[in-house]
């Protein structure tokens, strides 16, 4: 019984070995490269092409309800501190729906109504986790001032810099970012009404350090006619469809869609508009993650291309998005730089962008 057991223990170390011996080069290469020797994991299909992005573009979206950015303390005329909507339960994060069974699309007016009804008791309806809730609050004279208040920040609308990843030229729909545009307040996936792309136009660029992430500043032409629409914010990147018009800005020569399975350590390129012009940089690969599901860190890459890095040191914000090239495909999407490098960062791959961007489309019915 023991003689077996060794016998059979020295079998699966050798084949083990073998395995190491074997894949190992692949396996270190790529993490797919072993469930794919048998063609397992992947299946023939029709190649996509798409045009490649890398335009700088600014993003104004309009949130759906009116965001809970933040709770404050308001002295009121008894010159006592305190917060109508904290005590009513509310808090950080939470979408205002409606006061008194009225929506309001801005947070401007929602000050109007409530200076043209005084201090009384309003009836707020208001979201939180996909939940429905309702409460009463009566809101408080500021001390010193005609002023009423009921104690909450709010926030209707945010816009930003951000770059193209790609444009579908059978759809006309395009995707960006690569990671979906949270509240810088409250950290949460913010929901959307409605939102626009348009050019924009890149004043300077704050260089990036270890510590302090670098920035794109620059100015959205909003007197030009906007690029197309967003329709979804999601967790890989904002999505839409270019307008007519729009198509003209995007004339990338198309390339192919290829697939995690494709991608290895060594060389590649990003496509990125940081001196408004949209340029190709040498990158390299330096990691590649194994995922059964999507995430927006499948994988690591680092700048080398000198004059990119004499423009920004690294990645900065803004740059999310620029799609990431290899061997003449487009494999995936930058996404997010390294705080204590920043001339690292993470990468998504682009198919599971496609996966979100496929569930994501409307049907026309």
């Amino acid at each position: 019984m023991k003689h077996a057991k060794r016998v059979l223990f020295f079998i699966f170390f050798i084949t083990v070995l073998f395995i190491a011996v074997f894949f190992g080069y692949d396996l270190k290469t790529n993490p797919y490269k072993f469930l794919t020797k048998n063609n397992d994991l992947v299946v023939e299909a029709e190649a996509k092409y798409i045009i490649p992005g890398g335009q700088t573009i600014g993003v104004e979206l309009k949130t759906e309800g009116i965001l809970v950015v933040g709770l404050a303390d308001i002295v009121n005329t008894d010159k006592v501190s305190t917060s109508p909507a904290k005590l009513a339960g509310m808090q950080i994060g939470d979408k205002i729906l409606s006061i008194d069974s009225i929506r309001f699309e801005d947070a401007e007016d929602i000050i109007k109504y409530t200076e043209s009804k005084g201090i009384k008791d309003y009836s707020i309806t208001y979201e939180r986790e996909g939940k429905i809730y309702n409460c009463n609050i009566t809101p408080v004279q500021i001390y010193k001032s005609n002023e009423i208040k009921f104690g909450f920040w709010a926030r209707d609308d945010i816009a930003g810099i951000g770059t193209v990843t790609f444009v579908d030229p059978e759809t006309g729909r395009f995707s960006a970012i690569g990671h979906g545009i949270a509240d810088a307040d409250t950290g949460k996936l913010i929901d959307i009404k409605t939102g626009v792309i348009s050019k924009a136009n890149i004043t300077s660029i704050k260089l990036g350090k270890k510590g302090e992430p670098g920035e794109i500043i620059g100015y959205i032409l909003r007197d030009e006619k906007s690029l197309g629409t967003v329709e979804n914010n999601t967790n890989f990147g904002v999505y839409g469809n270019i307008n007519k018009n729009g198509m003209n800005y995007f004339k990338n020569d198309l390339i192919e869609v290829g697939s995690k399975e494709e991608m290895t350590l060594g060389p590649a390129e990003i496509y990125s508009c940081v001196n408004n012009e949209t340029k190709i940089y040498n990158i390299e690969v330096t990691k590649i993650f194994y995922q059964n599901k999507p995430d927006e860190k499948s994988f690591v890459i680092k700048i080398v291309d000198d004059e990119l890095l004499g423009l920004t040191n690294g990645i900065i914000q803004g740059m999310s998005g620029c799609p990431v090239v290899q061997n003449n495909k487009i494999v995936g999407a930058v996404t997010h730089v390294f705080m204590n490098d920043p001339t690292k960062g993470y990468g998504i791959y682009i198919e599971w962008i496609f996966n979100e961007f496929n569930s994501n489309e409307k049907l026309e019915i």
